[in-house]
């Protein structure tokens, strides 16, 4: 869910090139109106995001309404954020609307900061100590790009420290202005080369929880996941965007026609990208390692 474009950060290379709110994003009231019909679907999790969600005044608002309308909580609540905005008040509102909360963290201080702008790695681990304060158990996004990628393992590392032990790696997506960098996606063979090293240094005497070498294999997820943008618009995932890959719109179908076995969500849950990938020299030709497909 990409509650808004608006977002107080320019990253290089965010593929939703946000910044400005776009000006036909949906009201409170028009959520309001889908938490049911999302509820019925039964995700394993929602995650909101932007942009940057918590730039929403009525974002609080937005997942008390989500979760009065799943009392049984069978679906996950999650929020993504860069952290400037996590006070140690707002982590408090937090308790009991999300259950896990992500902060975006890609490198070092000097090179997060020069791709995500000046203070940003201090705010995210700010967000970090506010979040843990309060009894979350905070996860940690890392977009992987070679400019990164060699603070990759004391990053790691520092992570452990502050006792950070749950981590998602994120190819980058090249979409928005993150098309400028398609060339901007390490070998498999060196992002298996720097968590080897991470865990080796951090946790000598614990096997990895990972297997390195399949961690680090290119895989397409779409028909996994529902995108849903700003305005409504619906796409089978962050990079697929383009408009040949629209398949509705929240304002105008329900999500249960948007998904129906016979739209192109239906068609996409039924492909299984990565046996093909491996099997079929055309969809092999679209693979780029450590990330997704080129749109």
């Amino acid at each position: 869910m990409h509650v808004t474009r608006a977002c107080n950060l320019r990253c290089d290379y965010c593929y939703l090139s946000a910044g400005e709110p776009d000006a036909d994003e949906m009201r409170t009231e028009e959520y309001v109106r889908l938490w049911p019909e999302l509820v019925t679907l039964r995700p394993k999790k929602v995650i909101m995001t932007g942009g940057e969600p918590l730039l929403r005044p009525d974002l609080i608002d937005l997942m008390h309404g989500l979760r009065e309308v799943d009392p049984d909580h069978r679906i996950l609540r999650c929020l993504n954020t860069n952290g400037y905005l996590v006070t140690p008040q707002l982590a408090q509102e937090l308790v009991g609307l999300a259950d896990e909360v992500r902060v975006t963290i890609d490198a070092l201080p000097k090179r997060h900061d020069s791709l995500r702008g000046e203070g940003s790695f201090r705010e995210a681990m700010g967000a970090l100590e506010h979040l843990y304060a309060v009894g979350f158990e905070p996860k940690v996004m890392i977009t992987i790009t070679p400019f990164g990628l060699p603070d990759l393992t004391e990053l790691l590392c520092l992570l452990v420290e502050r006792n950070v032990a749950r981590v998602s790696l994120h190819p980058l997506r090249p979409v928005g202005r993150g098309a400028r960098y398609r060339g901007w996606r390490p070998k498999s063979e060196e992002l298996t080369a720097a968590l080897r090293e991470a865990w080796e240094r951090c946790c000598p005497d614990r096997p990895a929880p990972f297997d390195p070498e399949t961690e680090a294999r290119p895989n397409c997820a779409a028909g996994s996941f529902v995108n849903i943008m700003p305005n409504g618009d619906v796409f089978p995932c962050h990079v697929l965007t383009a408009p040949g890959f629209h398949c509705g719109n929240v304002r105008e179908q329900s999500l249960a026609e948007i998904c129906s076995e016979g739209s192109l969500l239906g068609e996409l849950q039924r492909l299984d990208f990565r046996s093909g990938a491996m099997t079929e020299g055309g969809l092999a030709a679209l693979v780029r390692t450590c990330g997704c497909i080129d749109p």
